[in-house]
């Protein structure tokens, strides 16, 4: 175990909801029956993510990338503050300082601009070379709960939230979040379609058909415009794994004057 997991690790244990905080000799404390047991997030860096939001941000984590060999670690981060739009961004954290704990070190970067073009990759590549470097461990929540029709619905009613400057940070930080979850690791880290699905969500967008692709893959065509997302089952999540979107009525016109 490195010496970066088993710091953490502690941190992460004597923080976990549920886990008794002291002396555990006299075993765990009973769960009320009517309380059912809910899946843990996979997060191992928690209580250090949380010591390191600034006053006044709300920060919601996307991903976590571990290089426990040197102490360190990437966290991705959703955030939002009053007055500012939603942004994704990459922190930086060092657990090789005198009190041997995973802090946060340096300035935020943007990990990529929501309304940028997909050759604008922001910090992409940098992070898809570290997940690539052995000995680096990547940890991600991947997909949505419900069928891939409810998904499309979901996924369109957190960009509402993501868009809407009334909406409280905490909110907007989760509806970032959640989108990215929505997106498995190559439409989000190679192929940058993020921002492209932001705006076609901002759209009309009603789901016409659904094409079963085998067990595990299901296309959704929606209605003018009539985009094709294809999504794959992950566990017993979903995730939008192909996107073919439709050209806007805009772009398209000048392309068919010119036939």
């Amino acid at each position: 175990m490195t010496p970066l997991r088993t710091a953490t690790l502690v941190a992460s244990l004597a923080f976990a909801p549920g886990c008794p905080q002291g002396s555990t000799t006299d075993g765990p404390r009973p769960q009320p029956a009517q309380t059912p047991a809910s899946a843990p997030e996979p997060w191992l860096y928690g209580p250090a993510l949380r010591d390191s939001i600034p006053p006044g941000l709300a920060a919601r984590p996307v991903f976590e990338l571990a290089d426990g060999q040197r102490g360190r670690a990437q966290i991705g981060v959703a955030v939002a503050s009053e007055g500012t739009a939603p942004r994704l961004e990459v922190w930086e954290f060092d657990q090789n300082n005198p009190r041997e704990r995973l802090e946060r070190v340096g300035e935020a970067s943007e990990l990529i601009a929501l309304d940028a073009p997909r050759d604008a990759r922001g910090q992409l590549d940098a992070i898809r070379t570290a997940i690539a470097r052995p000995g680096n461990e990547l940890v991600r929540l991947r997909g949505l709960t419900g069928e891939p029709e409810q998904i499309v619905a979901e996924m369109k009613r957190l960009a509402a939230v993501v868009r809407d400057d009334t909406a409280a940070p905490d909110a907007r930080a989760e509806a970032l979040a959640g989108l990215t979850r929505g997106l498995d690791d190559h439409l989000l880290f190679t192929e940058n379609r993020l921002p492209e699905l932001l705006a076609a969500l901002a759209g009309p967008l009603e789901v016409a058909t659904r094409e079963p692709l085998g067990e595990r893959r299901v296309t959704i065509t929606t209605l003018a415009p009539a985009h094709r997302l294809t999504f794959a089952r992950t566990g017993e999540r979903w995730a939008l794994s192909a996107v073919d979107f439709a050209a806007a009525a805009d772009e398209a016109a000048p392309a068919q004057k010119s036939m």
